[in-house]
């Protein structure tokens, strides 16, 4: 007996301290997760969203990264604000009803007096008609008139600006005045002094006045003369010219009604063009009246 109760004490002692070590190890082992276990994401509140816009955070939520604007996604870039795509010339500058049964067409000259005679006319005469006449305007600048191109380019660097029918009226109302130059008659003689001056222009002086009358008409003046000499507007300006060409017009102004030429002088009075109009609304064709009137600017030979 005194020889086995050590024995049974030392036994008793070693499993106390084996199943004590057993209990330590699996406490240690609960405190941290094992490599299988599933790790749950810290949810984080997407940035730009706040708390008032409903936002929830949901266990076990994968996070939302923020999204990146694209320039697809910005938004396409306007007309105006895309140089590739830059507003080209108009292929038909109209003033009236759209849908008129009556079309009137002019190829017209800013430098011509009898065009800068006639748009008076033709001013009344829409206003006579109102929805019931559609006015069309072609470039026919005459080689004999050398300003007549750039007037032509600026009424239309004019209309990509959307102003093509200002400039139109502010060229033939001062015709008489950007045509004149002061060469001879001095900067300081008076108006009335420069008009009945014979000496044109220099190419520089009407230049000055397109530019002003740009200013007047509020538009781009930089874009306005990077525009009056590119090559769209050049060929805007020569592909009227060569319609009328082709058509045979070789004098200013030329006016159509409905495509039936009214040749002078009807084609440049009011009662003319007045006659014309009507037997046009009423289905017919005009006959010209012998009434004589004011002379139309023949082409001078090249």
């Amino acid at each position: 007996m005194s020889r086995s109760l050590p024995l049974a004490i030392i036994g008793a002692v070693l499993l106390l301290a084996i199943g004590g070590g057993l209990m330590f190890f699996k406490w240690k082992q609960q405190q941290q997760p094992s490599q299988t276990s599933p790790i749950i994401p810290t949810v984080e509140a997407t940035p730009g969203i706040s708390e008032t816009q409903g936002a929830i955070e949901t266990p076990g939520a994968i996070e939302t990264p923020v999204a990146v604007e694209t320039p697809a996604a910005a938004g396409t870039p306007s007309v105006a604000e895309t140089p590739a795509t830059r507003p080209v010339p108009e292929s038909l500058h109209i003033r009236g009803g759209a849908a008129a049964r009556v079309t009137l067409e002019e190829y017209g000259d800013f430098q011509c007096q009898p065009c800068g005679r006639l748009y008076p006319v033709l001013k009344v005469v829409e206003q006579d008609y109102g929805d019931r006449l559609r006015v069309v305007f072609r470039h026919m600048p005459l080689h004999k008139h050398e300003h007549a191109p750039l007037a032509a380019r600026a009424a239309e660097a004019a209309g990509l600006q959307g102003r093509f029918w200002e400039m139109h009226d502010m060229l033939f109302e001062n015709s008489p005045r950007w045509t004149k130059g002061v060469d001879t008659i001095g900067p300081d003689a008076p108006p009335s002094r420069r008009l009945e001056s014979t000496v044109l222009a220099m190419d520089l002086e009407v230049r000055d006045v397109v530019f002003r009358y740009a200013e007047i008409l509020k538009l781009d003046i930089d874009r306005f003369k990077q525009d009056l000499d590119s090559d769209p507007i050049r060929a805007r300006v020569e592909s009227d010219r060569a319609r009328g060409v082709g058509l045979g017009i070789d004098r200013t102004p030329t006016i159509y009604v409905n495509g039936h030429l009214i040749p002078a002088p009807s084609s440049l009075t009011s009662e003319g063009l007045h006659a014309a109009i009507d037997a046009a609304l009423a289905g017919k064709t005009y006959e010209q009246s012998p009434t004589p009137s004011l002379a139309t600017t023949p082409r001078a030979p090249k």
